[in-house]
């Protein structure tokens, strides 16, 4: 049977040098040949086209490391909750933990500035900032929800295990106390379903690291489904709306186990249609549209079959086209941030390796 991180995480146990634990993290970060179980379907569907990209990538946001171990929006800016708590989870899934692998280094220095963000952080948000690009196109606990799917991500983490848990334990609280009663966390910005979204992954995350959210994940299911069934099919819509649109719905509707309903194949139909078109999603996206792959990527790993299969290397593929030379992905609206849509990009292109705890079954 094969070791799934996100279950042990769940149990509340630090992860040590069990050897169940130490053949699982080694191979995270070993030769993928190594592992004879999961052989064929990744090298189906990473190429070495895709594992250079994403080198290129990783060392790429490595640039944009800041001195207390944080990750600024570009190059030799601020550090930028959100975007540190991205650049952490696109290491992640490239196969590194904080305790282990190549970028080891850069993660632990990446947790131990989030926990130190939420030591210090004010009541009801993990900053006192406003205005960032993440709030205004995401919502004003845009960067509560990246840290704490983050944080919920490395939960058990030998030598962290106690700071991180309290860490997202007070950001479980924060999140949930911030949700409207109609399930959403606002309406005020560019892009207010995407926050919704993220509120809901974020405290998915941490319920699968063994933590209580209560009735919260429900009733953003519920409130979205709404959405969904009043917006889905309108095709005065622009481009850019129906994406992300499409993306939280799928989302949702699949890990409520509704994918086989016709407004889940609808949503999927529409965006695939979209991709399939022609290269304007790729071409002209901003930090939001590459979030949305990254949404819709995951659910269709979960998914598995013909969808994954049809939606993947479409995907993949013209990510791969619009990188920039020198490694970086570029928003070209909204969220123009190009630490935030490289790291999307890279969480793509990397989902077929599955070592995120929550892309695992």
């Amino acid at each position: 049977m094969k070791f799934s991180r996100r279950r042990f995480i769940a149990s509340g146990m630090p992860l040590m040098a069990v050897p169940t634990l130490g053949l699982f993290q080694a191979k995270a970060w070993s030769s993928v040949s190594d592992r004879e179980d999961e052989k064929a379907p990744v090298q189906l569907e990473l190429t070495s086209k895709s594992i250079e990209s994403v080198r290129r990538g990783l060392e790429w946001l490595k640039r944009t490391e800041g001195r207390r171990g944080g990750h600024g929006a570009d190059v030799s800016q601020p550090d930028d909750i959100g975007c540190s708590a991205m650049v952490g989870l696109a290491l992640l899934a490239d196969g590194s933990t904080p305790s282990q692998g190549p970028n080891k280094t850069h993660l632990r220095r990446i947790v131990n500035y989030l926990i130190g963000c939420v030591e210090a952080m004010p009541n009801g948000n993990i900053t006192s900032k406003s205005g960032t690009q993440l709030q205004n196109k995401i919502g004003s606990q845009a960067h509560t929800f990246f840290a704490l799917l983050f944080l919920s991500q490395v939960c058990g983490e030998i030598g962290i295990h106690k700071k991180t848990r309290e860490a997202v334990a007070k950001l479980v609280e924060t999140v949930v106390k911030a949700q409207s009663p109609r399930g959403d966390w606002g309406q005020e910005s560019w892009a207010p379903t995407l926050g919704t979204v993220m509120g809901w992954t974020s405290l998915r995350s941490a319920h699968f690291a063994g933590f209580r959210v209560g009735g919260s994940p429900e009733k953003t299911a519920d409130h979205l489904m709404q959405q969904m069934k009043g917006s889905l099919g309108q095709k005065q819509q622009h481009w850019m709306h129906s994406l992300y649109k499409n993306a939280t719905g799928i989302r949702v509707l699949c890990a409520m186990g509704k994918e086989e309903e016709a407004i889940s194949k609808r949503a999927f139909a529409d965006v695939l249609e979209l991709v399939t078109r022609d290269n304007t999603a790729f071409n002209q996206a901003g930090g939001e549209e590459f979030l949305a792959f990254h949404l819709i990527t995951e659910t269709m790993l979960q998914k598995e079959g013909n969808d994954w299969a049809t939606w993947f290397p479409k995907v993949r593929d013209k990510m791969l086209d619009v990188q920039n030379d020198d490694g970086c992905w570029t928003g070209h609206h909204c969220i123009t941030s190009r630490t935030f849509c490289t790291a999307a990009a890279c969480l793509v292109l990397s989902a077929p390796n599955r070592y995120l705890p929550i892309s695992q079954k």
